[in-house]
């Protein structure tokens, strides 16, 4: 029997996953500098601490308790029926950590390898995090009321993520980005390659969901309102989703989001073949229609939206349609109409034994398009003029310079852009894995582990600097020159680089095997032959289609062509199933709208969509994650819970299969199956835990938005020069979520509109997926109202309405009304309407009356909340009290199991989210006000007092995000919690005791404190460039107290993050240009001496970062500038040239260091010939960089001053004449 606390352990455990799920997707902190992912990654390892620690409390609390079955360990044992080795996916997992753990252990840079590079931290100990969910979620995981809610977690999280994406594509974000991204979004994810792979991950999984809904409602007699209401959130959800990732405009997501629908609908649509009566062959005139479909739906859609657009933009209007755009639109257009005909088709119950051609037809179709989308640059020369090919052909070429769609016609383009970017990381890479020597080291060592790299790579996060020494110089024409590759942007080259060929292999037998289990558990594989030809066929493309780019485009295209190979061999087993399976008895094939089918098929789509995303772009936090977590379901759904005979919660009744092809109304509704009502009548105290729960988890989903956007940005001329010119915490929260700052702070609300919106969507998820699912009940009958007391509760509507119409229509009538006064206005108009339709209703005495009157009076009250924050507090103590006493009047006891808990998610989430935004406006007022200090504080210790208040904002988000998760922990627990007699041994109390803490201490020293430093870092740049502009602008004095300050705050962040080498880079850089600031030489000499030994810890802390080494050099170099004449000037002088030696050694392709190089000789040395040849040196490496040119035309012109021989000296300005023209053709060069 199970203890309390091991319930408790299980509630703590779901409800970290639960908050995972939904933080690191929508968590960013703008006071860090790194905003995005580093930011992300220590939550979730802060997370993954917490979860490892409760479940070795868990697992070790029978052991204690003397309840251990004999077959508690069976588990671990290699072989036997219970062990985990003989599970899906659990050897390449295991298989991956120690690759990553030998990896690290055998890295050229061991402690980034640990815990991540500063930008990305994507080490292993993110990777044990990553896995770790997983782990804990297969091993916990037990019920499929648990699935339900983290997929619904994962939806209602891409809402926020697509909504936010909306507000910066039409220009309403508040928040300065540096980018553009207006034209290109970047939601939460800071990239917009990164938005666009994480709403592949979401969207397959939405999909699934609006089918399983829409067939519920089909088949069921009696309608059901929580599958109507679970229809509407998520086929809004997916339009959102579509519509973010369009703006994104990112080729590798929309790639990959192609393929995942285009394998998802397959396999439903073979799915409903096999499900079909008739199980004879295809007939004939079956695949006439199927064909015939697609062609003429192709060719009459896109003839009559060709003849629409044309009419428009001839009349004068729509002129943005007009020429090439007017083919693609209808060209679209007929793609999407034929899709929604396919689907109508089936919803009629119609063509289910043939549609599934018809989609194959049309995936072909859309494949050859692509190819001759991409090859009409080079079609349009030869087929131009022919007349059947050539309009089809030129159009096609005219597409390629449209905007957005054009990236897709540009796929094989290695010349320009973006994919000239990767082609030269991958060439660097493809030197990387030749081996051919090892890396060396600054004190002249090499590699010692240089034979394991073809075993297990450089190391995680290592790409950075093992790259350095395989930099391709053009690549710096494109992208920023001190810019070094930390990713390949190809998952297969990735894994080569940090973790080997051992690595590679782990991963592909990972993304093989969910493959394959995956078509396993849905009946796309069913026996040895089947598998045998998977594996056959996925393994061959890769190696054919590699081999192929191997020999037409060279190795540097094997990244993508062996996973596009494998992926190939995929669809064609997709299409070899769909043309050979039959129909089998098997009820998870028979019914192709089980929940769990449709759910498996969502996972493998967005698994196969991530797939295809990561040979483009990066596996990110939010994407690894969602990876990890679906491993797990796919597990627990696929294999654990069959596997332990478990029933679906959320099908209530077995169904049986609707019959298709039936023409007549009465068989189409006998093919319903009657579901039983779900109300258990008027007593459910199981309901408490889980509402309380999902209302902690929206309450912080809430709130963290609310958390990232609170900010304050002063007007022109603002200023606090008392505490009494500071504005209240009230003021600083409606000027973030209220006003922009971007558009001369004019009111903007839409950002809190955007935050209402997520919040009541879901809730609305939410709330019909516990109806659904049983933990809610509907009324099981209508109760009427008597007629008196029906016109009595129409009181308050009607006093309501008249409050509404009042306040719209009787107000100010500005001519210009604000955006918050329209949407005001609007609001009041809406909810007059719902105020009169409860009116009505109440009055017409019908069955439903009473429930429309709870339903509208409790959305009021709900609503009550935002219309005072928003600015209204008196109508919205109106609106409380009005709909509080229509709640009151209309109230059934039946709706204590219903409509009590929604209000309770809805109230209680909106409470929590908008009090800890609340809080956290508090809490930069006090930043604002300053911490509190005497007349005699130094200036430096102010400074870093103020970067620890601005440190504390995230110390506080973290408190909150931890007390929510053990209130929910306790809350999910609490029904079984009630029922349990024993509350666990002691000793497991005492290592749950010891256990938190220790997880508290972890968490503040390995991630919470690594994001403290950045919000510290970022606290000194200000006072770092304020310094610069100053020395600049003359002001000597008052450039030497702000390095000071920016010094201060710099020593600081190290004290937090000791060990990482980015800010003693820059506390060496403030050091350094002090010392050229000061006038007294001795202070100079310490300065100079103080940023040497910054520069060699940072040296020492990661010895491969090239500019630890190129900075010692410039340092020695000015160390040697300011010491002319003196004992020590060659000292400097030979430690510069020898730490430049060191650097090119390092990055030998690096043309700036190689410049700095040359002018070391000619300015500190005054050898002209020695800066020559390193200036040719320089050339012969890097031809594309116009400023060696010039420093070498500047050389030659300067060196022929000091020559007597007026022939040579001719030759030298005609050397200078000629650089000085090689710089401008460079320049032109770039600008074309």
């Amino acid at each position: 029997m199970k203890s309390k606390l091991a319930y408790w352990c299980d509630g703590a455990l779901e409800a970290s996953w639960l908050l995972a799920i939904i933080l690191v997707p929508v968590y960013f902190n703008i006071h860090s500098d790194r905003v995005f992912e580093p930011d992300k990654l220590t939550l979730l390892r802060s997370l993954a601490l917490l979860m490892a620690a409760v479940w070795l409390v868990r697992f070790a609390e029978p052991l204690f308790s003397g309840n251990r079955p004999a077959d508690y360990f069976a588990w671990l044992r290699w072989r036997g029926e219970a062990s985990i080795w003989q599970m899906p996916f659990v050897t390449a997992v295991a298989g991956i950590v120690v690759v990553y753990l030998l990896s690290t252990l055998f890295s050229v840079t061991p402690r980034t390898s640990w815990a991540g590079s500063y930008q990305r931290l994507q080490g292993t100990y993110t990777t044990l995090a990553y896995v770790v969910v997983f782990a804990v979620m297969a091993a916990t995981i037990r019920e499929r009321s648990q699935v339900q809610r983290l997929i619904t977690a994962v939806i209602v999280t891409s809402v926020a993520v697509a909504l936010y994406a909306m507000l910066q594509h039409f220009d309403a974000d508040p928040l300065p980005w540096g980018g553009d991204t207006v034209r290109r979004v970047a939601g939460h994810m800071g990239n917009s390659i990164f938005i666009g792979a994480y709403l592949i991950m979401a969207m397959p999984l939405t999909l699934s969901r609006i089918i399983h809904a829409f067939a519920n409602i089909l088949r069921d007699e009696d309608l059901s309102y929580a599958d109507v209401v679970r229809s509407s959130v998520y086929i809004f959800a997916l339009a959102i989703q579509l519509i973010a990732l369009y703006w994104t405009q990112s080729r590798g997501p929309l790639l990959g989001i192609a393929i995942a629908m285009y394998a998802f609908v397959l396999i439903l649509l073979v799915a409903l073949r096999n499900a079909a009566p008739e199980r004879g062959r295809l007939m004939l005139r079956e695949l006439g229609l199927a064909i015939g479909l697609v062609l003429a739906g192709l060719v009459g859609y896109f003839v009559v939206l060709d003849l629409l657009i044309n009419a428009l933009t001839n009349s004068g209007r729509a002129q943005s349609l007009a020429g090439a755009m007017s083919s693609l639109v209808s060209f679209l257009g007929a793609v999407g109409a034929l899709v929604v005909t396919i689907f109508v088709i089936l919803a009629a119950r119609r063509g289910w034994r043939w549609l599934w051609i018809s989609w194959i037809t049309l995936a072909i179709i859309l494949a050859g398009w692509l190819v001759l989308f991409n090859l009409s640059g080079e079609l349009v020369e030869e087929s131009g003029d022919s007349p059947l090919l050539g309009p089809v052909i030129t159009s096609l070429s005219e597409w390629r310079d449209l905007p957005a769609v054009g990236r897709f016609g540009r796929l094989l383009d290695a010349d320009r852009g973006s994919g000239r970017v990767r082609v030269l990381i991958w060439e660097g890479v493809i030197e990387m894995l030749s081996y051919s020597q090892p890396l060396t080291f600054p004190d002249g060592g090499s590699d010692p582990f240089h034979f394991l790299r073809p075993l297990l790579g450089y190391g995680p996060e290592s790409m950075y600097v093992a790259y350095n020494n395989f930099y391709q110089p053009e690549l710096a024409t494109i992208e920023a020159r001190n810019a070094t590759p930390d990713r390949s942007h190809n998952e297969t080259f990735d894994a080569l680089v940090i973790t080997g060929g051992l690595g590679f292999l782990f991963w592909q037998a990972l993304y093989l095997s969910v493959f394959l289990f995956g078509f396993r558990w849905l009946g796309v594989i069913r026996d040895r032959r089947d598998r045998n030809l998977f594996l056959g066929l996925a393994i061959a493309g890769a190696v054919i289609l590699g081999a192929v780019f191997a020999v037409w485009r060279g190795p540097t295209y094997l990244g993508v062509a062996v996973p596009f190979g494998g992926i190939a061999g995929v669809v064609l087993y997709l299409i070899y199933y769909a043309l050979v399976a039959r129909h089998e008895e098997d009820s998870l094939v028979a019914d192709p709208f089980k929940a769990d089918r449709l759910l498996l098929i969502g996972l493998l789509a967005a698994m196969l969509g991530h797939y295809v995303e990561i040979h483009f772009g990066i596996a990110i936090a939010a994407t690894r994650l969602h990876f990890f977590v679906y491993l797990a379901v796919m597990f627990l759904v696929g294999y654990l819970l069959p596997e332990r005979g478990l029933t679906e919660a959320i099908e209530v009744k077995s169904e049986t299969t609707p019959e298709p092809e039936d023409n007549s109304r009465r068989g189409r509704r006998g093919s319903r199956r009657r579901r039983p009502a779900i109300a258990r009548g008027t007593g459910s105290p199981g309901w408490i835990g889980p509402v309380i729960a999902i209302g902690l988890l929206l309450g912080v989903l809430v709130g963290t938005m609310g958390y990232e956007f609170m900010t304050y940005a002063t007007r022109p001329g603002e200023s606090f020069n008392t505490i009494a010119d500071v504005p209240t915490a009230a003021e600083i929260f409606y000027r973030s979520l209220f006003i922009d700052p971007d558009k001369n702070f004019a009111e903007s609300p839409f950002l809190f509109l955007m935050m209402m919106f997520t919040w009541l969507l879901a809730v609305l998820a939410f709330v019909s997926e516990m109806t659904r699912d049983g933990t809610l009940s509907l009324p099981s009958t209508l109760h009427r109202l008597k007629p008196r007391d029906a016109q009595l509760a129409a009181i308050p509507f009607v006093l309501l309405l008249v409050v509404s119409v009042a306040a719209r229509f009787m107000g100010g009538r500005e001519l210009a009304l604000s955006p918050l006064q329209t949407l005001g206005q609007g609001f009041l108009v809406l909810w007059g309407a719902m105020c009169l339709l409860a009116v009505i209703y109440l009055f017409l005495g019908r069955d439903i009356a009473r429930l429309i009157a709870g339903v509208i009076g409790l959305i009021g009250f709900l609503f009550a909340i935002p219309v005072s924050v928003a600015g209204a507090p008196l109508y919205g103590l109106i609106l409380a009290t009005g709909c509080g006493a229509a709640l009151y009047l209309v109230w059934d006891n039946q709706w204590n199991d219903f409509l009590a808990p929604a209000g309770i998610i809805g109230l209680l989430s909106l409470m929590v989210g908008l009090a800890f935004t609340y809080y956290q406006a508090y809490q930069i007022r006090l930043s604002i006000i300053g911490p509190v200090v005497t007349a005699e504080t130094p200036d430096t210790v102010r400074r870093v007092m103020e970067a620890d208040q601005r440190a504390g904002f995230v110390t506080i988000f973290y408190i909150f995000v931890i007390l929510a998760l053990l209130v929910m922990a306790t809350m999910i627990a609490r029904p079984r919690m009630a029922r349990a007699k024993l509350s666990g041994p002691t000793a497991s109390l005492a290592q749950l005791g010891v256990s938190l803490v220790v997880v508290f201490i972890l968490m503040g020293v390995t991630n919470l404190s690594v994001v403290q430093a950045d919000i510290i870092y970022k606290w000194a740049r200000p006072w770092d460039q304020q310094a610069v502009a100053s020395r600049s602008n003359g002001d000597i004095a008052g450039s030497l107290g702000l390095w000071d300050q920016a010094i201060a705050i710099y020593e600081h962040a190290i004290e937090e993050a000791p060990i990482e080498d980015f800010y003693y880079l820059f506390l060496g850089r403030a050091y350094l240009e002090k010392s050229a600031t000061t006038t007294d030489t001795a202070e100079s000499e310490r300065l100079l001496a103080t940023a040497e030994d910054r520069l060699l810890e940072a040296q020492r802390i990661n010895p491969l970062n090239t500019d630890h080494t190129a900075n010692l050099a410039r340092l020695h170099s000015r160390w040697a500038q300011t010491s002319p004449g003196s004992a020590d000037f060659e000292l400097h002088v030979d430690t510069a040239e020898r730490y430049y030696q060191s650097a090119l050694d390092l990055s030998p392709n690096n043309s700036v260091i190689w410049n700095e190089y040359a002018q070391l000789y000619l300015g500190l040395r005054g050898d002209c010939a020695g800066a020559l040849a390193i200036f040719a040196q320089s050339l012969e490496v890097d031809p594309f960089y116009e400023d060696t040119y010039i420093r070498t035309a500047d050389t030659y012109a300067t060196c022929a001053d000091e020559l007597d021989d007026e022939a040579a000296r001719d030759e030298y300005y005609i050397d200078a004449i000629e650089n000085y023209r090689g710089a401008l053709d460079q320049l032109a060069a770039r600008n074309r």
